[in-house]
């Protein structure tokens, strides 16, 4: 994959790219693409590249063959000016599709729907930008060359509003007791959010881009801290419902955002609702159940008080590792102080080996996989393998000005370039490696026969026909924006 960037930004009438762990160089930037298993080295996902104005860098991604399919998304990742490009909603979707064969029938079938939900705190944002127009000027700027003319010239009380795909609480439109695929990524660098649909069938399929061991799992609500991806299977009976982010009764979360997302209208066509198998899918071999092997590593995190990450803030300059492992092992993670600050891993997802100790719902499991990890408990156990790319694997925490202020830490992955997990097919011998193929998913309980289920294959959307009710584009952009307030399903 090549992707060009180019950098049309206003340059800084004041340089500060000298400054460290602070608000700075508004105007340079780059990218990254969270959530991709690819190396961190130039030119692929390296968040030291600078863009500088009318600049442009060509990124080179090189994806493995035995890539899990998954919903991944990208955002700019430069150290200084990450929360001021990103909180502003620079993100945007990024789909691994799946191969042919790779889902049952019943899933790999299913429309999709495409859900960017972005955060955008006005007030915070202009608090930043003060942080960035003082270290400007205490660094020997102008007041005028220090004036940020976006956000520092925002009067009165702003805004703070969810958009889903840019649009603010827009409506969705689908055929009633129909089973839809829905891809949510939640891009936020301050908050967390609970999508619920109260009086829809919901189950969940992946989280991060890796789906669970066994797929789908009921489910109640969801939690997504930020740069969470979750993949949903939802059903609705006909009616008009909700999909909001509100919390369990009772509940009171210092960092969480309750609001409507969006209406979603379902039609009734004469569909009957059916039930769906419940199935495991072949894993290339990094992504094996982890939860009974043998670590030959361990590293502990502590994120808190900020700017801290184990007590200490980056060093930008030296480019100072925290740790060093080896290419091709097993690590164990222990992660504390996840509850104020969501831990991410660059490169390489890790894995659940414990249950939390509030599980929200049972929407988080011992096993599940994530990349980034917020939770309403304060600690986690996880494993993970370092796979196949070495060089510089970044750490740190996804409250984004956060990592600008230094909590972030880099690990220094070691070996030969390509090197896997050697046991990893003595854990589970359907795994796959490059280019190897992979097995059919493994049924674990049948879904209903579609004879079953009236005139209509419900449990196949895709081969009923064309749904007037449904706006289906015929290239899918997980990012379109409509100039009517509607969310297509594709």
């Amino acid at each position: 994959l090549r992707v060009t960037l180019k950098n049309e930004l206003r340059a800084e009438p004041f340089a500060t790219a000298s400054l460290n762990n602070k608000i700075r160089s508004f105007s340079t930037t780059n990218l990254h693409l969270h959530g991709l298993h690819i190396s961190p080295e130039d030119p692929g996902d390296s968040m030291f590249v600078a863009v500088v104005p009318d600049g442009s860098y060509e990124y080179v991604y090189e994806i493995p063959a035995d890539h899990m399919a998954g919903t991944a998304w990208y955002h700019p990742h430069f150290h200084g000016s990450t929360a001021l490009h990103t909180g502003g909603g620079a993100a945007g979707m990024l789909i691994v599709d799946d191969p042919p064969g790779y889902l049952p029938p019943e899933i790999e079938s299913l429309k999709e729907i495409h859900m960017v939900i972005v955060h955008v705190n006005s007030q915070l944002m202009k608090v930043y930008s003060g942080m960035y127009e003082a270290n400007c000027f205490t660094s020997g700027g102008s007041d005028t060359d220090c004036k940020d003319r976006y956000w520092g010239t925002q009067s009165g009380d702003g805004f703070n509003v969810l958009l889903v795909n840019g649009q603010y609480q827009p409506k969705l439109e689908i055929t009633a007791n129909r089973w839809y695929r829905m891809r949510m990524l939640f891009s936020s660098i301050d908050v967390a959010i609970s999508p619920v649909i109260s009086g829809c069938t919901t189950k969940l399929l992946a989280k991060d881009g890796v789906y669970l061991h066994q797929a789908p799992r009921d489910l109640v609500r969801g939690f997504m801290g930020p740069g969470n991806r979750a993949d949903w299977l939802i059903n609705c009976p006909p009616g008009t419902w909700q999909l909001e982010s509100k919390l369990r009764e009772g509940d009171s979360l210092k960092f969480h955002f309750e609001a409507q997302l969006l209406t979603i209208v379902a039609a009734d066509q004469g569909e009957v609702a059916c039930a769906l198998p419940t199935f495991s899918v072949s894993r290339p071999c990094y992504l094996v159940d982890l939860t009974h092997a043998e670590a030959t590593s361990s590293l502990n995190w502590v994120l808190g008080p900020t700017p801290y990450l184990n007590n200490k803030v980056f060093e930008h300059e030296e480019h100072e590792v925290a740790a060093c492992v080896e290419l091709g092992r097993v690590v164990d993670l222990d992660v504390i102080g996840i509850d104020e600050h969501p831990f991410h891993i660059h490169i390489n997802p890790f894995q659940l080996t414990n249950e939390l100790s509030d599980s929200y719902d049972g929407y988080f499991a011992a096993g599940d996989w994530h990349d980034t990890l917020f939770t309403v408990g304060h600690r986690a156990q996880a494993r993970m393998i370092t796979d196949h790319f070495g060089g510089e694997m970044v750490v740190h925490c996804h409250f984004l000005a956060h990592e600008d202020f230094g909590m972030m830490h880099l690990i220094n992955v070691v070996g030969q370039e390509g090197t896997h997990f050697a046991k990893a097919k003595e854990i589970d011998s359907t795994c796959y490696w490059d280019d190897e193929d992979f097995g059919e998913p493994k049924i674990l309980q049948p879904g209903e026969i579609k004879s079953t289920c009236g005139a209509q294959a419900c449990c196949s959307a895709g081969t009923s026909g064309a749904d007037s009710s449904d706006d289906s584009p015929s290239s899918p952009a997980p990012v379109e924006k409509k100039a009517s307030n509607d969310v297509n399903s594709n």
